[in-house]
């Protein structure tokens, strides 16, 4: 199966949601797992935090993979203060 990637780039927050969530909706269309690029996420918030956990739980209802590619410091750190680890798969990071 083939794999799409989602860079988040280096500032992941509320202002790049509806990009985000554009690219998401687009990627759900295809059959594909995904792959999210986060090695340079120098800031991520809880908005877009939010936004990947509903997106990888739609990839998981249609019976498809989301991954992580070296996730930033930062992008796991959020995501532990957040309790969110876990349910997006960044705990073995």
């Amino acid at each position: 199966m083939e794999i799409e990637k989602l860079d988040l780039g280096t500032k992941c927050t509320i202002i790049r949601a509806e990009e985000l969530h554009a690219q998401m909706e687009t990627m759900l269309q295809s059959e594909h797992d995904v792959e999210i690029d986060a090695s340079h996420v120098e800031q991520i918030d809880t908005s877009a935090l939010q936004l990947i956990l509903s997106f990888h739980t739609a990839l998981q209802q249609a019976g498809r993979q989301l991954s992580w590619i070296t996730p930033s410091p930062q992008t796991i750190s959020s995501a532990k203060l957040l309790g969110l680890d876990q349910s997006l798969g960044l705990n073995h990071h």
